[in-house]
């Protein structure tokens, strides 16, 4: 039985469980992250607009999900290089990602945390592997427990309970 491949939700950068972002480090200016997030929005958007959908939309997808007025013209002059002062608020960052269905500037933000963003299969597949290691933990205490025990005491549990948690 062959396994399929878990691809990349569109908007969503392949996850290597071996690539592990870097924890943030504590070094002034470090974690000036203002103008990759103005990139990622510019890309975010970009790649709204190949599927259809323009900033009008986007816009008010956004307002009507986070109850925040916002604009194109917010939208542009959040992606602007010449509008500085004007940042894209996280607030309003889940009403992107639905309006959009690019996850790209919250792996962006994330992975400048050191973190890593999971969904769907692969959330329910790190977890597996998480459960499948606490399993493996469990049994070996149980073994070392059940060999430190005094004679006799395994017995009391019931032989068919250990072989069932699969301590022999």
């Amino acid at each position: 039985m062959s396994r399929r491949r878990v691809l990349p939700h569109v908007g969503q950068s392949e996850i290597n469980f071996f690539d592990l972002p870097a924890p943030p480090v504590d070094v002034a200016g470090s974690l000036d992250i203002a103008h990759a997030v103005r990139d990622h929005l510019v890309d975010v958007l970009a790649a709204a607009k190949a599927v259809g959908k323009d900033r009008f939309d986007i816009a008010t997808v956004i307002s009507r999900l986070s109850n925040r007025t916002m604009s194109k013209d917010m939208l542009d002059q959040y992606t602007a290089n010449s509008a500085d002062s004007k940042r894209f608020p996280l607030e309003a960052l889940p009403a992107l990602i639905l309006a959009t269905g690019d996850f790209r500037l919250l792996e962006y933000v994330a992975d400048r945390c050191g973190c890593r963003i999971l969904r769907g299969e692969e959330a329910m597949m790190a977890e597996l592997g998480a459960l499948m290691v606490h399993e493996r933990e469990i049994k070996e205490r149980l073994k070392h427990i059940n060999q430190h025990l005094p004679k006799g005491t395994g017995e009391k549990l019931g032989s068919d309970a250990l072989k069932r948690l699969g301590v022999k």
